[in-house]
């Protein structure tokens, strides 16, 4: 299966990855020989603790390698009268009146206290392939909501 992600997440997956491999892990195996050089293993807390480091650490580099592996990067949609992935855009809350801008990106960096929302989330789901004019109804956690989108930059 093929997991589809933004380029800004490709890349701030694979900058995750480099710091891992190249500080990380160095850092650990480090931890673990000065560990391993104070003696007795058995009763050792900073071995113990350089151990479940080290495992965590390898287990997060094996997902990386693995959503990267198993991910096309999507193109976000540039210089479009429609919203797509990539699109910054503004709408207004018909029930408050209240203006917002949002942003469509991916699940990696979707961050909805800052107007960025995912391509995949029910509130950026929403919004795709609408233009400037539209009123799209969204469901929501606190019910049915309608923005009107006022722009699409």
């Amino acid at each position: 299966m093929t997991n589809k992600i933004t380029k800004e997440e490709h890349d701030k997956l694979s900058k995750e990855l480099e710091r891992i491999k190249t500080q990380d892990r160095v850092q650990v195996a480090k931890d673990l020989k000065e560990a391993i050089s104070q003696g007795d293993l058995s009763e050792n807390a900073a071995y113990s603790e350089a151990k479940d480091r080290q495992a965590a650490i390898e287990g997060r580099m094996r997902e990386i390698e693995q959503k990267l592996g198993n991910s096309e990067v999507i193109e976000e949609d540039q210089e479009s009268d429609t919203i797509g992935v990539g699109s910054v855009f503004t709408v207004v809350d018909e029930g408050s009146g209240d203006e917002r801008e949002f942003s469509i990106v991916g699940p990696e960096v979707s961050s909805p206290a800052e107007g960025k929302v995912s391509f995949d989330s029910p509130l950026g789901g929403s919004f795709l392939g609408h233009k400037k004019g539209d009123i799209v109804e969204v469901v929501t956690p606190a019910g049915k909501k309608k923005f009107e989108i006022l722009d699409i930059q």
